[in-house]
């Protein structure tokens, strides 16, 4: 009662004096220099204030003092410039500005450091829901968990898109990867990073899609690590000792009718591109493969980086069997690098990457490469940086497909 009149007071001749002092103390300056609380009261006061703070490209941050709860609020944007020179007289060139991305990321942990959470959609043409996570931390070596997210799969898939060596990811990550779904998995590394590994099931389906049947995908990758931690990131920045990735990655299912006339959602791009599954409605899927389809997928990586150069090559080899019918297999690969000719400024950058898929009972066939070039301008690293390529493709089933492409993108985090 009696701290109450005291504050009361207090504030009134604030309110008073306002005009005097210039309102140039906060409350709790003056409250502690009136007595009402303890240094040490001051001091916590203060202290809580600073838990919401703002990092420049890291967002914005909210969390406790026992920092159990948390909430981190940021994201990144990119917007494009492209031009295609259309091969042949059928189609028209094409000059074209895009909101590539505008991702929005909510992230933290929630009653303890050990249990976490992400959101993160895309506002480039709509909302559209991306990352839904929820896990659980015991330890370096064990993380459990659960939502919508990318299973284990090609490195390059895994890497975010706001670092990538070139715009976009490469041909072949662009035909086989699996993108997101919904599952659960385990993963975690094993000293100090020397070992990495995540292995999850999922539906199958694609992204926001429920699963029609009792079949689902199973999913894993191993990266080892001998010379320390790879961060997933494909520029040549802030690294000052050699640094070696290995890894590989699988992913199986058996795809049934009602997979299919169901409508997965084509992010996942094995189902989409390297089967051409969209192309299939039930009725037409079991009179081509009877009762189900089932696909393996495996990839190897290797990257490397040193004093400003960096390297990555990965391979991805898919077998598809139906239930009535042969087999048949698809594979592709890029190879690419980079060297930063002013450090962490300029950086140039080649890429080769080719896909095939030619046997003859294959529902869908492809035999295409791409030849790239490309430049770097970094403002401030990842943070704000400017990405231009220019591409050759050489579509050797297509006539009047061998297109060449400029592209020219810019992406900042907030």
């Amino acid at each position: 009662m009696r701290r109450g009149i005291i504050v009361g007071a207090l504030l009134g001749v604030l309110l008073a004096g306002g005009a005097q002092e210039g309102f140039s103390a906060t409350i709790e300056e003056i409250l502690r220099d009136k007595g009402v609380i303890t240094a040490e009261e001051y001091d916590a006061a203060m202290k809580k204030k600073g838990l919401a703070y703002y990092q420049p490209a890291r967002g914005l941050t909210v969390e406790t003092v026992d920092g159990n709860y948390r909430l981190n609020i940021g994201g990144y944007a990119q917007f494009l410039y492209r031009y295609t020179d259309a091969d042949g007289n059928t189609r028209d060139d094409q000059s074209d500005f895009d909101i590539r991305r505008f991702k929005v990321v909510l992230q933290g942990n929630v009653y303890n450091k050990n249990v976490g959470y992400r959101l993160q959609g895309d506002v480039s043409r709509g909302w559209r829901t991306e990352d839904v996570i929820l896990n659980y931390r015991f330890g370096a070596p064990l993380v459990l968990q659960a939502g919508q997210y990318k299973p284990p799969q090609a490195r390059q898939e895994l890497t975010g898109a706001g670092r990538q060596l070139f715009p976009e990811r490469s041909l072949a990550n662009d035909t086989f990867n699996l993108g997101r779904d919904l599952g659960v998995q385990a993963g975690g590394s094993i000293a100090d990073n020397l070992l990495n590994y995540r292995l999850g099931i999922f539906n199958g389906n694609g992204p926001n899609t429920s699963n029609p049947d009792n079949r689902h995908m199973l999913a894993g990758r191993l990266d080892f690590n001998p010379l320390g931690a790879y961060s997933m990131d494909e520029a040549a920045l802030q690294r000052d000792k050699p640094l070696l990735n290995i890894g590989t990655s699988f992913a199986w299912q058996k795809v049934g009718p009602n997979d299919v006339g169901s409508g997965f959602n084509r992010d996942n791009d094995v189902m989409e591109v390297a089967l051409g599954l969209h192309n299939f409605d039930a009725a037409t899927f079991q009179s081509e493969y009877g009762s189900h389809l089932t696909w393996f997928l495996w990839t190897a990586n290797l990257n490397a980086t040193w004093q400003g150069a960096v390297f990555a090559a990965e391979y991805y080899r898919l077998n598809a069997d139906p239930a009535v019918g042969s087999d048949w297999d698809a594979d592709g690969y890029y190879v690419q690098g980079g060297y930063q000719v002013i450090p962490k400024t300029l950086e140039l950058a080649a890429r080769y990457s080719a896909v095939k898929s030619t046997d003859a009972n294959a529902s869908a066939q492809f035999d295409k490469n791409e030849t790239q070039i490309g430049a770097n301008y970094y403002f401030r690293g990842h943070d704000l940086k400017l990405q231009t390529d220019l591409t050759w493709v050489d579509d050797k089933r297509n006539a009047d497909r061998d297109d060449t492409r400029f592209r020219l993108q810019a992406t900042f985090f907030y």
